[in-house]
């Protein structure tokens, strides 16, 4: 490459096509702070990539910059594996808060409930102990607490971290809430912290399996900068500029994604109600072994891809390296 030899290397050697994307548009970022006065404090004198980012206003058209770019840059495997990820978990979920509920009338996969309860129990608005809606949004941290010791980022990304662990643990803690019979809501409520918190954003969409209300929000926030976009540019796609489609694709992916992470919480829920009148108590073993499975399939990915994903952090790493100058 012709940049290779400045501060960020852009060679085949460097990254994937994401990974190119992200140092692109780093890359020019520098280039142009190399030749503006961005303020008094640079004194027109050269400045590194991680010095500049001390400039609150370029520091923010970069993040929009980079979430762009990593938006708009995932791979087939990738974007397939997300989707299919997110709908099992959230089928799962639905289905474990549906028996949760059959059996308990509470919800353990989200805390709004739990936290509105204690208040109503306080008063004695609602029939019920204070303590069994505290030690569900307890519990609830602590297995976010456990993902957030297993898992070292925010965004997912296929290989790199042991979701693995995190998903056999889910699988574990339903297990032991089924061979005790349903007695015990809370472990039901921590294996769901676990789960929630193991992937919080992906291609800058924020992602949640166990609760809806913020995939609702972002589904129709989404569906509106669209319908908002197409009357500003005339409802002319042919007015649509470069950023506008780019933008555009961002939002259709993630409103997309939120319907297939709404739907199958809805379809979970359907299961885990129709399985408890079924089955009782055996209808945990639906999101238990369907969550061990995900958690066995994420292994064997990451046996057979080693290599790939071995030269993948390798190549991140030196990235960041480069970029901290």
């Amino acid at each position: 490459s012709s940049r290779c030899g400045q501060r960020l290397c852009l060679c085949g050697r460097c990254a994937n096509s994401q990974s190119r994307a992200l140092a692109m548009v780093a890359f020019d970022t520098e280039e142009q702070l190399l030749n503006a006065d961005l303020n008094a404090d640079i004194d027109d004198k050269p400045v590194t990539f991680t010095e500049a980012l001390g400039n609150t206003a370029l520091r923010n058209v970069i993040l929009q910059n980079v979430q762009l770019a990593d938006a708009l840059n995932p791979t087939i495997r990738e974007k397939l594996g997300v989707h299919v990820v997110g709908m099992v978990l959230s089928l799962c979920a639905g289905a474990a808060n549906a028996i949760a509920f059959a059996k308990f009338k509470l919800y353990v996969s989200h805390v709004s409930g739990s936290s509105t309860a204690i208040g109503l129990r306080l008063e004695e608005e609602q029939p019920g102990d204070v303590p069994t809606p505290v030690e569900l949004v307890l519990y609830f941290i602590v297995g976010s607490w456990i993902a957030g010791l297993i898992i070292p980022g925010n965004t997912m990304k296929m290989g790199q971290a042991r979701y693995e662990v995190v998903l056999f643990l889910v699988a574990a803690m339903e297990l032991v809430c089924w061979w005790h019979e349903l007695r015990y809501p809370e472990m039901l409520a921590a294996a769901m912290g676990l789960q929630n918190a193991m992937i919080t954003s992906w291609s800058g969409a924020v992602l949640r399996t166990t609760h809806m209300t913020g995939t609702a929000t972002d589904l129709g926030s989404a569906l509106g900068r669209m319908i908002s976009r197409f009357f500003r540019r005339g409802c002319s796609l042919a007015s649509y500029t470069d950023q506008d489609w780019d933008e555009n694709t961002v939002d259709r992916q993630k409103f997309v994604l939120m319907n297939c992470l709404l739907y199958s919480f809805i379809g979970g829920g359907i299961v885990g109600a129709a399985g408890y009148g079924a089955l009782g108590l055996h209808s945990l073993l639906i999101p238990a072994g369907l969550t061990g499975a995900l958690g066995a399939m994420h292994l064997a990915y990451c046996m057979k891809e080693a290599t790939s994903l071995a030269t993948e952090k390798a190549a991140e790493e030196m990235f960041a390296r480069q970029l901290s100058g």
